[in-house]
């Protein structure tokens, strides 16, 4: 990615009894810079339903990034 360039991902998880959720990420082997959430960042999952995580990956300057971050719960 040239600097000024973004891409977004989406992660769909479909849950089961015991839920778990993306608490870390990594861009290019390492973490990015910053990652905002919407809504602030999630602290569980949501069992028995779908979980969809967008992510937004922003090239801000040489080897650093920032993350829009979004997560969706489907029951």
């Amino acid at each position: 990615m040239a600097i000024g360039e973004s891409v977004t991902i989406a992660n769909i998880r479909k849950q089961g009894g015991t839920a778990y959720y993306v608490n870390s990420l990594q861009v290019d082997g390492s973490a990015p810079s910053t990652i905002k959430w919407v809504g602030g960042a999630p602290s569980a999952g949501n069992a028995n339903g779908i979980d969809v995580y967008t992510f937004t990956v922003i090239k801000t300057g040489n080897a650093t990034f920032t993350v829009l971050a979004n997560l969706t719960y489907y029951e």
